[in-house]
Order: structure tokens, then sequence, then C-alpha cells
């Protein structure tokens, strides 16, 4: 088969329509009468065709044509067996007749159309057309006809024949049609690919064949998916495309054929054809047996396109990804093939763009996937991103590169990219003159940038410079290698070259053809161009001429106006330049790479900015600012922030500069020279001190963090003020001075506690690296605090930072705390202030509470313990309290307290000092130990733990020393007696009760109460006539005899202490002490001599905590006792003295006493008035204690000078009083409770209770009773002869238990004899039950001492519950 012949007829049959052809045989001249109908129901709707694989595929829209027979394109088709060209054949044939007459159907029609499908092997159906109209008579002869068609054309297997009604429009009729047309287009189709897939094969078989052919492989594949194509089966289509292009792949690839022409010479080749498949006809690209690559690769790519059109993300995908190896093929091919020059960065640049412009038109989000949409504007931005990166190499190739930004995104991408190697560079143009001329310019107005500036980044891989000239190696004069070796590469670059971020390499320093070595003038003299040698050899050709003939040739190869534009000036490349920027920027930000769209951003910036519109520039360089300070790219920061600032200076938003003048001195130091750091800090402080009418608010977190000092927090109670040290560390180039500064606290405690702001004590100075700052801290609540906010005033600006950072773990755990590390922020914050709650700050308490000697001057210490709080400055005032005096003024004495006397303190203060700090002891001051021994071998303190103190006024201060240790303040005071102060004050102090005696036991040891009595019963006063004790109440008791009633003793101190910064603080307390007596007294007779002698025994029990000495004792004796005495004229106790008595230990004294001798009344009465009523006991003592735990000797001088009392001047007495009485030795009277007359009383029921009275001793009770009682009295009164004795009772009971159903008091008489008896009746009703006291019987007149109970009562009474009872509730009728 000749197909090379074949390729233009089979381009244009394939070009003449896209539609499934039908043919319509006019039988009997319907088609102009049907032609309009048939055309309207065009295209068919949801047809069914089977796919390759014999698949049912609906089709939507199903395009076809209807062609005549007798159509000319019909009847000049290729022979059947010509099978490139089966598409262009009929798919059905459609047989139009209409016949009235069954005579003339069967002589005339039905033979023509037995004739038509035997002569032709296709597809066909009969339309019968009626033309009758409803009523017509002829209409069932058109029915006789019809239905004998149907007989003789159709069958069971298949329905062949229709019938259409010209008259009316039935919608089932067209339907029946379209599915008979349908039916024959499936069935030809089916057959057609067999038969196609049968070429193949042979085809294919024969593919490793000398005599195979391309050609005829690409007819037959590309008419069998142009078919596919037609019928709307695309996934077949571009199935069969990819087979195809496999197998030219493989055909290229072959070693064993013969190497074809690349393609790519033609004019408009540059121009990428993927979206134009027809550009070119077959004939203009093939070549022999094949086709070209360039050209053949673009046709079959753009016919798969064309398929895919209504799957936009896929087009895309697929096209970008040809475009990318499509463009490696045409590298690799560059210099091989001697291709045009930059043919290639041409190429991909207008396919780049052609590809985003075509799939963008048909792209629409609402019909698919976000994740799709999103793929499919990644691809769109990066089709638009490489368009730009070869603009970019087009235009730093022809001069434009110093209007490209330096940035990292560009180097990034063109250092990376080649320089276009063509065979050999192109010459320079004739006309060039000019552009050589302007391009020698820039670059020498680019030159003046050189200097010490930051480093640039370079835009090549190599010097363009070396590339050119390598590439005229062979027309160099001299090796032109030799002449640039010396030149670095662009990792190598000097200054010069890449000082500028808007200049292009500097010209090469290269020899002259002398070999000089001197710089050659970048430009010929004269400042003319340089004309092109005349002579054989060429000299190498500077930059500007590279430029200029790179420029010269890629504008012969550029056919797209758009890109020729932009390379043909340069306010086209930027318009480009900024086209392509922005739709990737754009594209990228809705494919949610944000970060890639940030960074285009910035190049559009760079444009802005350089073109004044420094508005827009702002708005783009924030958001790239933004994401290279939020990544941490401070490297990448450094280089767009300068432009920045720039832009805000120009606008004059003064805000905006000076935060981004922070953040330039917040960067690394390496990426910025000192020099520019501390002219940025000045114009910060410049800018502030200028009178800006708005205040600014700067972040300085990066150049300032704070913390506290290190250690553990500062400790503060609610309501105290204090300071706080706060290390600041400055990154600030230089010093700088703050005219305030503040810092907040934050509550740990409660989220609804707000701030509190504390500022420093004096406007600081800033130096670079720490700086200690004190904080002034008001009161506040309890509670953790933590730093939150750092604030400093430099004039009208304040700089903020929450950058709280804390030392080296070395530091605050014991390293030095001058360190100047600083660490990221610290989570948790770490607390710097304690506020604690309310709780006591100090206590004041007695060392010694009980057993101070009274009516003496005794040292009364205060120990005062500060509670985890600083005593600084204190000022304690005293005032007593009454009978209680503090000598005024006086020197006393401050002393350490010592854990040696901890135990014995009083018990109650045990628990005031469990945390007290152990203070070695120490002996005690040499003047203490001249005057009280016993001090000073019991005293903890030393005088170097020791001062003394004024107290004046009532006032005394606290020393700096004892602001935080337990110290003990000893002063002088003195407790006089009750009656004494009593008297002098007439103020009764209130007696409080002394304390218990575990409790005020300092030792362990018991003691005896003040108030405590000794009972003697009965039988004890049987012996030897004893003697009591009168208290007064006539009962027969025997007590002790006390110097002090209970509360006697008891004095109080009120004490005050103003403490805290500014004494802000008060503690008050009332400290209570005892005060007692020496001694407590117990008398009583021990026994009767048969000579009428008594012995008294005085018990002394001691009251104190110290050891006495009793060193003598007197007995003065009341009227009528009298003491008897040894023969050497001293009391029988005497020989014992001195007696020593430890501390609470008791002593006796006994004494011989006897009654005096009887004297007459007369002298009795005269003496009356001077009669002693009361005996007394004296006793003359010595005390050795130790003030800290109680009484000791008398203070008799100032402090250090007291003296020891001796025997003769210095002891002291104790005086005890007491009554002596007559002994009672008789009863007088008996009583007793006769038994009951029921044994079990009942709780109700009335008892009557019997007493009898019985007198024992003749006379009246009462008269012997007071004989007895008053000896001067007995005399006088005699009971009355004969007459009986009136006695008045009284009957006690308790009322809750009894009820006495009589008199409760009277009077009974009792005859004067002895035995005479009286019995007294009282009723009485039991209340409780139980047992319970009977009622008594009390004679009122009569002491109980002269009174015998006989016969004895009972102590308790049984009674029993009351008995049960019901009660009934009767309804009563009215």
């Amino acid at each position: 088969m000749a197909t090379t012949s074949w390729l233009d007829q089979y381009q244009a049959n394939r070009n003449a329509s896209n539609r499934l052809i039908v043919a319509i045989e006019d039988v009997s001249d319907l088609w102009p009468v049907v032609k309009e109908a048939f055309e309207a129901r065009l295209p068919l709707k949801k047809a069914s065709l089977n796919n390759k694989a014999r698949n049912l595929v609906t089709v939507e829209k199903l395009p076809i044509e209807y062609i005549l027979t007798t159509d000319p394109r019909l009847r000049g088709r290729i022979i059947q067996e010509q099978s490139p060209f089966l598409f262009r054949h009929p798919f059905a044939t459609v047989l139009l007749i209409t016949c009235e007459d069954l005579d003339d159907y069967k002589a005339i029609v039905k033979p023509r159309l037995r004739s038509i499908i035997q002569n032709d092997d296709r597809e066909w159906f009969i339309v019968f057309v009626s033309r009758a109209n409803a009523g017509d008579p002829t209409g069932k002869s058109t029915k006789k006809v019809y239905n004998k068609l149907e007989v003789d054309f159709s069958s069971k297997k298949r329905e062949r024949c229709c019938r259409l009604e010209i008259s009316a429009f039935d919608t089932a009729v067209w339907e029946d049609i379209e599915a008979r047309m349908v039916d024959c287009i499936r069935n030809t189709l089916d057959r057609r690919v067999q038969l196609y897939e049968e070429e193949v094969r042979k085809l294919s078989e024969n593919r490793y064949m000398p005599s195979w052919n391309f050609c005829n492989f690409f007819i037959v594949k590309e008419s069998l998916a142009y078919m596919f194509e037609t019928a709307h089966l695309v996934d077949d289509a571009l199935s069969e495309y990819d087979e195809l292009e496999q197998v030219y792949l493989e055909t290229v690839k072959n070693q064993s054929v013969k190497k074809k022409d690349f393609g790519g010479m033609d004019p408009g080749d540059a121009r990428a054809a993927l979206l134009e498949p027809s550009r070119k006809s077959f004939k203009q690209f093939a070549q022999d047996d094949s086709f070209k690559e360039f050209d053949f690769c673009q046709y079959l790519f753009a016919r798969q396109l064309l398929f895919n059109l209504n799957r936009p993300v896929d087009v895309i995908s697929r096209g970008f990804f040809f475009i990318l190896s499509f463009s490696k093929r045409l590298l690799q091919y560059e210099v091989p093939k001697d291709l045009p020059f930059c043919l290639r960065e041409v190429w991909v640049i207008t396919a780049c763009i052609g590809l985003a412009k075509a799939t963008a038109e048909r792209f629409t989000s609402r019909l698919v996937g976000p994740d799709v949409e999103k793929e499919y504007y990644r691809v769109q931005a990066d089709l638009n991103f490489h368009a730009r990166i070869k603009l970019m190499r087009l235009a730093d190739l022809i001069g434009y590169g110093c209007y490209i930004q330096r940035s990292p995104c560009n180097s990034a991408s063109l250092s990376m990219l080649p320089w276009p190697r063509p065979a050999v560079w192109p010459p320079i143009p004739p006309d060039a003159a000019a552009k050589i001329i302007a391009k020698e310019q820039i670059v020498r107005e680019n030159a003046k940038f050189v200097g010490a500036a930051r480093k640039q980044l370079p835009l090549a891989p190599a010097l363009l410079l070396r590339e050119a000239n390598r590439r005229r190696a062979s027309l160099s004069a001299g090796n032109v290698g030799e002449l640039l070796e010396n030149r670095p590469s662009f990792k190598e670059s000097t200054v010069t070259e890449v000082a500028s971020p808007f200049s292009t390499p500097a010209s090469p320093i290269v020899r002259s053809a002398s070999g000089n070595g001197r710089p050659a003038s970048p430009m010929a003299s004269g400042g003319q161009s340089p004309s092109p040698s005349r002579s054989g050899i060429d000299k190498p050709m500077k930059l500007p001429e590279i430029q200029a003939a790179a420029e010269g040739a890629l504008l012969k190869i550029i056919t797209d106006e758009r890109l020729k534009k932009a390379l043909s000036s340069v306010e086209g490349f930027e318009e480009l330049y900024l086209e392509l920027t922005r739709a990737a920027a754009d594209n990228y930000h809705r494919s949610w790479r944000k970060r890639h769209g940030v960074v285009l951003d910035g190049e559009v910036a760079a444009v802005y900015f350089r073109h004044g519109n420094y508005d827009s520039a702002a708005k783009l360089y924030e958001k790239v600012c933004a994401l290279y300070a939020g990544e941490r790219w401070h490297a990448l920061l450094a280089e767009v922030l300068p432009q920045l600032v720039e832009c805000q200076k120009q606008l004059g938003d003064l805000s905006g500069y000076l935060t981004s003048c922070i953040k330039l001195l917040s960067l690394d130091k390496g990426l910025l020279l000192k020099e520019e750091r501390q002219t940025l800090l000045s114009e910060v402080v410049k800018l502030a001190h200028s009178g800006m009418k708005v205040p600014v608010s700067l972040d300085v977190s990066a150049l300032i963090s704070f913390s506290g000092k290190g250690g553990p927090p500062v400790d503060l109670c609610e309501g105290d003020p204090g300071s706080l040290v706060v290390t600041v560390w400055s990154r600030f180039p230089a010093d700088i001075t703050l005219e305030s500064l503040s810092l907040t606290l934050i509550a740990t405690f409660s989220a609804d506690e707000g701030v509190k702001v504390i500022k420093s004590a004096e406007p600081p100075l800033l130096r670079p690296g720490q700086n200690n700052i004190m904080m002034m801290l008001p009161p506040q609540r309890p509670g953790s605090y933590v730093l939150g906010a750092f604030t400093g005033q430099i004039g009208q600006v304040k700089l903020r930072s929450h950058t709280y950072c804390t030392t080296s773990a070395v530091s605050w755990k014991g390293g030095s705390p001058e360190s100047d590390d600083y660490l990221s922020s610290e989570k948790p914050l770490r607390p710097v202030l304690q506020v604690s709650k309310p709780r006591a700050l100090v206590d004041i308490r007695t060392a010694a509470a009980w057993g101070l000697l009274i009516g003496e001057p005794q040292w009364l210490g205060l120990v005062i313990r500060p509670i985890d709080y600083s005593l600084k400055d204190a000022v304690l005032h005293i005032s007593a309290g009454p009978g209680l005096s503090v000598y005024d003024p006086q020197i006393s004495q401050l002393e350490l307290y010592n854990v040696a006397i901890k135990t014995q303190i009083h018990s109650e203060n045990h628990a005031f000092l469990e945390d007290a700090t152990a203070i070695p002891a120490s002996k005690s001051n040499q003047e203490n130990t001249e005057s009280n021994s016993n001090n000073s071998t019991a005293s903890g303190f030393s005088s170097e733990d020791m001062d003394f103190l004024e107290l004046k006024a009532g006032k005394v201060g606290l020393p700096e020393w004892a602001s935080g240790a337990i110290t003990v303040l000893w002063l002088r005071v003195l407790a006089s007696r009750e009656k004494e102060f009593s008297v002098s004050t007439g103020v009764q102090s209130l007696p409080s009760p002394p304390p218990s005696p575990k409790s005020v036991s300092i030792n362990g040891a018991p003691s005896y109460s003040h108030t405590s009595a000794a009972k003697m019963t009965t039988k004890d006063l049987s012996k030897a006539g004893s003697l009591l004790i009168s208290q007064g109440d006539g009962q027969d008791q025997v007590t002790a005899a006390s110097s002090s009633s209970g509360g006697e003793g008891v004095r109080k101190l009120n004490v005050k202490l103003d403490f805290g910064v500014t004494h802000s603080r008060t503690y008050e307390r009332s400290v209570t002490v005892q005060f007692s007596e020496p001694f407590r007294t117990i008398t009583r007779v021990v026994t009767k001599s048969n000579d009428g002698t008594l012995i008294l025994q005085v018990t002394l029990v001691s009251q104190l905590n110290a050891a006495i000495t009793i060193t003598d004792a007197n007995l003065d004796l009341q009227d009528g006792f009298v003491e008897v005495k040894t023969s050497e004229g001293r009391a029988d106790p005497l020989f014992l003295m001195p007696i020593a008595m430890s501390a609470s230990a008791e002593s006796a004294l006994l004494f011989v006493i006897r009654l005096q001798n009887s004297i007459n009344i007369e002298d009795q009465l005269v003496s009356e008035d001077h009669e002693k009523l009361e005996s007394a006991v004296s006793v003359h003592y010595k005390i050795a204690g130790n003030r800290t735990c109680g009484a000791h000797p008398p203070i008799k001088n100032s402090v250090g000078e007291a003296k020891a009392a001796d025997k003769d001047s210095n002891s002291l007495i104790f005086r005890s009083s007491f009554v002596l009485q007559m002994p009672v030795l008789d009863r007088l009277l008996a009583v007793g409770m006769l038994p009951l007359l029921s044994q079990f009383p009942g709780v109700g029921q009335q008892v009557v209770l019997q007493w009898r009275v019985e007198r024992l001793k003749e006379g009246w009770a009462l008269c012997l009773q007071e004989g007895v009682g008053d000896l001067s009295s007995a005399a006088l009164k005699q009971p009355p002869q004969g007459e009986d004795e009136e006695l008045q009772y009284e009957v006690k009971a308790n009322p809750e238990n009894w009820m006495i159903a009589g008199r409760t008091k009277g009077h009974i008489h009792l005859p004067q004899h002895v035995g005479a008896r009286v019995v007294l009746l009282m009723a009485c009703v039991p209340l409780v039950a139980g047992h319970v006291h009977p009622p008594s019987l009390h004679l009122a007149q009569i002491s109980r001492a002269h009174i015998s109970h006989n016969p004895p009562g009972p102590h308790l009474v049984c009674v029993l519950p009351p008995s049960t009872c019901s009660a009934f509730c009767i309804t009563k009728q009215i």
C-alpha cells in the first residue's frame, strides 16, 4: 500500500467531518419532506454502543450526519478493502419508501428494495412514510402495503421496518426509528473495529521486518482511534493513541533503525503545538517511512487532549508531565541536532502558558471535589512557575538580569538552570551597535553598587561570558579557557560581580591579544561599538556583545507575540513576569500551598518596590516577613525586611517602621553588621523622642527577656509591701535609657484575679547583657505570682516583652548568680512571689508564766518569736495591768533564746517553741554571775548574743540582729499583793483561776492547788482533842490556810509590737503571769498530851519552782493559847534550822502549845477591845532560782548589780494567819429517820416519813452550844428551869424527786431532861421512779457538830414506777 501518497487524502477525509455517517436511500423521493424532522432529532440521545471490549457504553450525545446515497462524497469513497478509510463509510442506511397500492408495491417497490439490500453488505432498515390523513380511504390500502412490507423484510430475530405518519407526530415512532438506527450503527461499529484490529495485528507482527513502515501502522491505528473519537468512545480512543505513542517511541529508540531528522527547524516550531493538532499536515512532518519526533510527539499529545477536554484536571496533569519530559528530550538533542538557539526555553514558555490558559477556560470548580480542585490549582501554579523561571533565564541572557530580584527563590531556581548550550553561539547582528551601547551603559551603572554591601545571591550556574566564549572557542584568538581560567565561578564570584541586587556581572578582566594582562576595555576605544573583525580570527566576545547576539537570535525564532514583546523591552518583560508570578502565587494559595504563594508574593512586591509602588509592596512584604518569621527563616527574613522598612519609611507608617526595625534588631548578629544594628537602634530612639502624636507599642520579646533573680520566690504576707529583684537581659547593641519600667504579676491561683503592675524604683539603664533591676512590690493578695509582661517607656514608644526566662539551672541551684545565660520561655512558669494567707507572723509569750514571787522585784521574760517574718526595726510597747508595775525607765536585757531552756519552759509554751532553732548554750555575763550565782549557771545566753536596751515611756526598739531570731526580753517588774493594790488604786483585779497542777508544773512534779483543803473525819477529831481551822461557816472541816485566794497573784501585761515595712503591722496581746507566795500552809493539831499540851503541826508547801532555805520560824498565838518553849527559850522546831527545800517540796514545823489559864470575867470584858483573834506563823527564808524557770532572788539594784540576800539583812519573811478554836467532844441531840411504813412506795403514792429527835444532854442545846462556842457568854446565859426548848426545823428535799404535802419549816418543843423524844411526821409523794435520796430534817439553830444521827436514815429509797392504766373514748350521741 502506497501509504505515503495517502497521508494528504487521509487527513482530508478525517478533517471533512467529525460525525458518524448515515446514508439515506430515497426510493420514493421523500427526503426533502422528512429531512427537517430527521435532523431535528440530532444528536441521538442515550445511544448504547459497544466499546472495544464489547461492553455496552451509553453515549449521551451521538453525533450523526445524514447523507444521500447520491451525494458525491459517498459515490467517490475508497473501495472496501482500503481499511484505513472505513471511518468515512456509512454506519447505517435508511430506506425511505411510500406506496398506496399493493400491486405497485409488488411490481415496482419490492424488486428495487431487493436489489439495494443484496448488492451491498451494510446495515439497513426501512422507513415507510404514510401520507394519508386521518379519515382518508387510502389509509386502509396503505396499511395493507405496510403489513406486506413487514412480512417481506422483517423477521422474528430483527425488526427492519418502521412506519412514519407525516400527518401526526408520534414520539413512539421516532424512538423506534432511533432504536433501529442505533442498532445498525452498533453492528457496523463492531464489525469495523474487528476489521481494524485484524489489520493492526498483521502490521504489528511485521514490525521488526526491514520493510515495515510506521506510516502504514499510524494510518490504520489513527483511523481506528478517530472512529472511536467520532463515536464518542473517548477511553477507547485514548487507549489507541497511547498504544500508538508507545510503538513510536520504541521505534525511535531502536538502534537498528536509521536515525531520522528530529525536527524543530521549521519556522514557528518554537511555539508549542500541544493544543493545535492540525497546525501542520502529515506531509510536513512525514519523513520517508516515519515522522519527525518533534512534530509527531506534539501531534499525538494534542490528539489526546482534545478527547480529554471535559476533564481539565487530567489534561493539565498529563500536559505538565509531557512538557517536563519533552523538555529533557529537547535538551538532549540541543547540540547534536543543532536546534535553533534557545528553542527549548521558548517552547517550554509557550507550552506552559498555552496549557494553563486552555485548562483554566474549561475548568469549573463546582464540578469536582476539594482534593481534585487543590490538585488542579497546584499544577496550574507549577505551570506558571515553570514558565516564569524560563522567562527569567531568557531575560538574564539578553541583559535584563538587573531587573530580576536576587531573592533566595530566584537564586535557587536560576542557579541550577543551565545556560543555553548551542553548538556555536549566535553571531552579533549587524545592526546591534545601539543595543550593545545600551547594555554596556547598564553594566557601568550597576558597577556603582559594588562596595562593602552584603554579598548577593547568584542568578546563574556559571559566568555567561565564559559559557558563551567557550561556544566560540574555535573562532577565538588563543585559548579562551586560558584567558578565563582565573575567573571565579558563581560560587567564588567577587563582590564586584554580585554586589547589587539589581546588577549584572561586571565585565571580565581578560588578556589582550598580546597577552600583557591589562584589563581590556569593555568597549572599543572612542566608545564605539566593535565591528566584526575583518581578519580570519575573531576576538572573544564581551558581555554586552553576547547579550545582543542572544537577543537577536531569540527574536528570530519567536513567533508568539506576547513573548516577543516581553523580550523586546524591559516594560514588556516586567508585564509578563508579573502576570506569571501573580498567577503562580494565586494558584498556590488556592491549592493550600501558602508558603509557595507568599514567597512569590515577595517577588511581585520587589517589582512594585522598584517602581515606587510602596503601598502595594508593603502589603505583600508584610505577608512574606510574617511567613519567614513564623518559620524561623531568619536568613531569608534578613533579605526581605530591609525592603519593608524602606516602604514603611516612605509611606510614613511610623508604627510599622519601628516594628520592622525592632524585628531587624532581633535577628542573629551574623545577619546584620554591628554598624547597621546601631544605626537602627539610634533611629528608634530618635523617633521615640521626636514627639510622635500617637504612642506606639513595640513587641521586643526577642530582644528583652526577663526572669526572677533565681532561688526560691520572695515570701511576703498579705498586706506587706516589698521589693523584687528582676534580671533583664538586653540584646540591644548599645545602652538604652528607659523613662520607666514596669512588670506585670499574674496570679496563679485565680484566673479572675487579673494582672498587677509593679514598677521599678528608679528609671533604669539597660546595658547589653544582664541587668539587675529593683522592683517595688505593693501589698498583694495571698497566693503565688509569676512574671507576666515587661513594659519599658522611651518617649512615645512602649517596649513590651512577654519572654519570661530563667537563669541556667546551675545558677538558681547554687551556681553563680551573675551568669549571663538565659533560656527560652519556661513552662510552667516558676513563681517569683509567694504571698502567704493571713497567719500569725510573730508570737510573744512569757518565758515563765507561773511561780514568780509576789511582792518582790522579779525578772519577767518575754519570748519574742518571729514566724518566718522579719522584725527589722520593730518597736515593742509595754503596759502593765492592775497589780503589776514595770520599772520605767529601765535597762532591759535582750538575749537569744536557748534550746537548753526549752524543756524548762511552762508546758503550754511547748507547741509555741517546737520549731525554734537550737542556739549553742554559753556562759552568762560576769556581772550577772556576781549578783546571782544560780542564774549564771542556768542561763543559756552569752554576752555575744545579748544586748542591753533602754525601756522608756513603755517602748523599746529591737535591734537588727534580733529581726529573724527567737529572743527573750527581760523586764524588771513588781507584783503587789491583792490587798495592797486594791486599797491604793481602788480597783479590784478580776481573779482568774490558776492553771491546773499538771499544766503549771515546770519539771513534771505535782504541786498543790492554792485552794485545796484537807478534811478530818470524826475519828480523827476524837484523838487528843484536835484543833480546827476556822472558816467561818460553822462546819466541822479542816482546810488548808492559804495566803491568798484562788484569783490572787494573777497579773496581766499588755504588749504591742509594731513591725513590718513602715510599721504597717501590729501585734497585740495580754500575757498572763501568775505571782505566788512562797508557801502554802496547812495547820492541824496532831495530838494531845496528858499534861494538857497540844502539838500544832504547820506544813509548808513550796509554791515556787526554786530552791528555798528556811532560816527561822516564829509562832504568834491568839488569846487563849500560849506556846510551850524549851529550857533554852526557843521553840521546838528551831533546832532544825536552816531547812533546805527543793522546788514544790513540803516541810512540817511542830509547835507545842497549851490553853491559857482562866481569867475572870471582869478582866476579860475590860480587855475585849484589845483581844487577839488570830494566830500567825512567820517564816524567814532565802530563795535561789532561775529567772528562766520562775521565781528568783529579788532584784535590788539595776541590771547586772543584783546581790544575793543574806540572813541578816536580805532574808525574806513569809507570814500566814489562822484561827484556833476549842475542841468539841460531846453531842447534844440525836436526829434519826425511822423506817418507812411501806417498803416499796410507788410514784404518785403518798408516803409518811418519820423523824425522831432525842436529847442526849440535859439542858437547852442552844445554851450549851453557845457556852461551848463562846466562853464569855456561857456564864451569862442559863437555860430556864422546867421549860421545853423550842427548836426550829426545816425539811429539805429535791423538788424534782419529791413533793412535800405539809409545812417544810416549823418549830418543835423538846423537854430538857435526857432521853426526851419528839417524832415529826411529814407526808410526801415521790415523783420519779428509781433509787432517790429521801428528804432530810435540819435543825437550823444547832450546829452539825452537836448533832448525832441515830438511828441512821437510809441513803436511798427505792420508788416503784406507777401502775399501768387504760383510757377509752366513747362517741356520745346528742
